[in-house]
């Protein structure tokens, strides 16, 4: 089975020939989450909780990261309840930030076209010939993998979706920006702007009983639109995991770690773009349920990038007896498929 794992690195070089890395609308990555953009701040004084956190997460200090930031301010809500409201705010800031973001990035450049697209193109050849299930492991919020696999007739309509189909299974561990939890509240939503609601859950965020349960979200939570005063049906809390260095869980529906499970002990290659290897969580997953060698490529922008992290996943496997054979890219996710590099791969 053919495993292909993206990180953030493979919605930053979504679209060929985007070269500038201040083309307007590219999708973050993850130290430029909190970058003082005009379209990144509209959202950060919507919701106005986080105001206080955004200078640790613009200014880093030397050799730390957006990750390790929002990692100290999380051991900091053991103690400091505001750090709970700061916290939500940030994931209904990322919610709606990058729903906009990846909208005007296709909109205004792809145009259609992405990289993500030409990748499936090259696997659905493939997987056609050899009658294989391939699984798609994601780290990234955005849509753009969904967007793509409707050219492969998978088009998702609801949580199951993700997992139906026997060709392709998708799992994204940190979940989505149209992802959601419904929460049991007795707040009256009806005909409110969708911005003041969730500013209101924001400031309730200690009590609310928030359910485990995953819903498909039909747009941003920081809205100015309404809310439909004859069916508001529940409010809605974004599932997405906040980007801290030590996740400790997965913001995934169980249905989908299942199926990952299943699929992880039949992996014989894997594809590993824009992904840096640094989810320990997953690495430990990998680690207990691999077969002992799997061959790996990595498209990571370049020769020092991609050792890095084939070194990082060797280090990781080699401790449970699993060998990695790595074959070199040497190019980032564009010049990648522009290559065609992974049909010689599969066929190897």
């Amino acid at each position: 089975m053919l495993m292909v794992v993206f990180g953030a690195g493979a919605s930053y070089d979504s679209i060929p020939h985007v070269r500038s890395p201040n083309a307007p609308y590219r999708l973050p990555l993850g130290d430029q989450l909190f970058d003082d953009r005009v379209d990144f701040s509209k959202w950060i004084e919507r919701f106005k909780r986080c105001n206080a956190v955004i200078p640790y997460l613009r200014n880093l200090p030397q050799g730390s990261s957006v990750e390790s930031q929002l990692e100290g301010l999380r051991k900091e809500a053991e103690t400091n309840p505001t750090r709970h409201k700061q916290l939500s705010a940030v994931q209904f800031y990322l919610q709606s930030m990058i729903w906009e973001c990846e909208d005007n990035w296709n909109r205004e450049q792809a145009k259609g076209v992405s990289n993500y697209k030409t990748l499936l193109d090259q696997i659905e050849s493939w997987r056609r010939e050899v009658n294989e299930t391939v699984c798609f492991v994601t780290f990234n919020y955005d849509r753009m993998l969904e967007n793509a696999l409707l050219d492969v007739d998978i088009n998702i309509q609801n949580i199951g979706d993700y997992v139906k189909s026997e060709a392709y299974k998708i799992i994204k561990l940190h979940g989505s920006v149209d992802w959601g939890h419904e929460v049991a509240t007795e707040l009256d939503i009806a005909g409110r702007r969708y911005l003041d609601v969730a500013n209101d859950l924001i400031e309730r965020r200690s009590f609310l009983r928030v359910s485990e349960d995953f819903c498909i979200v039909l747009g941003r939570l920081g809205s100015e639109d309404s809310i439909d005063v004859d069916d508001p049906g529940p409010p809605v809390f974004p599932a997405l995991a906040i980007p801290v260095e030590n996740k400790q869980d997965y913001e995934c529906p169980e249905e989908q770690i299942k199926v990952l499970q299943t699929c992880i002990p039949k992996v014989t290659k894997m594809v590993l773009i824009g992904w840096r290897a640094t989810e320990t969580h997953f690495l430990e997953l990998l680690k207990a349920r691999l077969r002992k060698k799997i061959t790996v490529k990595a498209v990571n922008g370049g020769q020092k990038s991609e050792k890095e992290t084939v070194n990082r996943l060797a280090s990781a496997l080699d401790q449970a007896g699993i060998s990695t054979a790595p074959v070199p890219s040497n190019v980032g996710f564009s010049d990648f498929v522009i290559s065609r590099q992974i049909e010689g791969f599969l066929r190897s």
